[in-house]
């Protein structure tokens, strides 16, 4: 009886055995199932919890998910774009390093690059390529500047800042610098550059000498007036100034040379490069690449609208500064309606607003008079698009006086810009 016993204990104890194991086997493929989310399991009964079922459906809190996740697609994008630049950059310098030379002066390359030491980044400053905004915006990265925004820095102050540059030093340590830094370029399509620069010194009078030069040189029957002033030189005769000085490489300007031949894009091989066509995206992005975040959320905040009004402000200061010293060739009057002309090529205000003021009132208009006037005539330039429409038609319309053997020269002279940054040479 009693080995009866023991063998039924036995068979029981088995069986309980038996039972419990297919249990823990059952709770664990369960376990596995919930975390695989093949079941609601325990996610699910979270999500029943009033709590949690709030949180996910407060309004708030789903908006601020959206724009994280809008914001690391918008970065993802900019990622491949700034990828892409570097890469083409790579490829058409591979076997042109010797050719893209350029032939600026040695002096003259060094003063354009601007470096800090304590942040380990090199910038490579060129005219009329965001170079003003920059600069002053470099200050601030360097700590040479206590402002909090680049546009608190008189435009003024933008050259210098205590920032240093490549002037003094030797060249090994140029070599360190350029091999260990973070380096970056802001690159513009030079058809456009070279218009801009004509508007922003030349039209507007600001570089007489260059002006007087071009009519010297470019103008048969030049009058005596013009030969004095040089105040009225055209966009074509400007282009025949340009196209003769990159030929015989004599009285060029920097405001207008090749941008390959400023910062040397194949000798140094730079790790971003910005486009004054999407500054404000590149800005930003550029800066959260090189650990500064909390600007770089600073300035995205109100960036167009601020630049329009830091660029008004300027232009104003410009035209009352330069207006004593020009009124030797030209009247008050006209000097006033060429500043309120190029505001106008450039964007800023509404091509279709005649000069608001008549020669009596010129003569006792103020600064503050002045720039109040070109604020309350943006007009349809508030729209991004029509702004730049603005712009190119404006451009477009210079160079349609130009002869087609001096676009197709044009076209020769930046034929290394457009490979190098990947722009089109025959849009104009």
């Amino acid at each position: 009886m009693k080995m009866v016993r023991r063998r039924c204990l036995k068979s029981v104890l088995l069986c309980i055995l038996f039972v419990l194991g297919n249990l823990l086997l059952l709770a664990i493929i369960q376990i596995m199932t919930w975390s695989s989310g093949n079941t609601p399991g325990y996610h699910a009964l979270l999500s029943k919890n009033p709590i949690y079922y709030e949180k996910s459906n407060n309004p708030r809190a789903t908006e601020r998910g959206e724009h994280q996740i809008q914001q690391s697609q918008r970065e993802t994008e900019l990622d491949r774009v700034h990828k892409k630049r570097r890469e083409h950059l790579q490829e058409i310098c591979r076997y042109k390093k010797m050719t893209f030379l350029g032939f600026s002066p040695e002096n003259a390359v060094r003063n354009h690059f601007v470096f800090d030491q304590n942040s380990r980044i090199l910038y490579c400053a060129m005219e009329k390529v965001g170079s003003t905004f920059w600069r002053r915006l470099f200050q601030i990265l360097a700590g040479k500047s206590k402002s909090k925004s680049p546009f608190d820095i008189d435009p003024g102050d933008a050259l210098g800042g205590n920032v240093k540059t490549f002037s003094d030093l030797p060249f090994y340590m140029i070599t360190a610098i350029v091999s260990s830094y973070k380096k970056f370029i802001i690159v513009r399509n030079p058809f456009e550059r070279l218009f801009s620069g004509y508007i922003d010194k030349i039209f507007s009078l600001t570089f007489s000498h260059i002006g007087k030069h071009i009519v010297l040189t470019q103008r048969p029957n030049a009058t005596h007036h013009s030969k004095q002033c040089g105040h009225d030189v055209t966009f074509a005769e400007f282009v025949k100034y340009f196209i003769q000085g990159e030929r015989t490489k004599k009285h060029r300007d920097g405001h207008f040379i090749p941008m390959y031949d400023h910062c040397k894009p194949c000798q140094i091989g730079y790790d971003y490069i910005a486009k004054l066509e999407t500054l404000e995206k590149d800005t930003i992005y550029i800066l959260k690449q090189l650990n500064f975040s909390s600007m770089a959320s600073s300035l995205e905040k109100g960036f167009k609208e601020k630049t329009k009004n830091d660029s008004a402000e300027d232009q104003t200061e410009l035209l009352f500064r330069y207006m004593k010293v020009l009124e030797k060739c030209i009247s008050r009057h006209e000097i006033q309606k060429i500043f309120w002309r190029k505001e106008q090529i450039r964007g800023i205000i509404d091509p279709d607003i005649r000069f608001p003021f008549s020669e009596k009132e010129s003569s006792s208009l103020t600064q503050e008079q002045y720039l109040g006037a070109l604020y309350r005539s943006v007009g349809r330039t508030r729209s991004k698009e029509m702004a730049k429409k603005f712009r190119r038609d404006a451009m477009l319309k210079a160079y349609s006086t130009i002869p087609k053997s001096d676009l197709e020269a044009l076209k020769e002279i930046f034929k290394p810009d457009c490979e190098i940054f990947d722009y089109d040479c025959n849009s104009v």
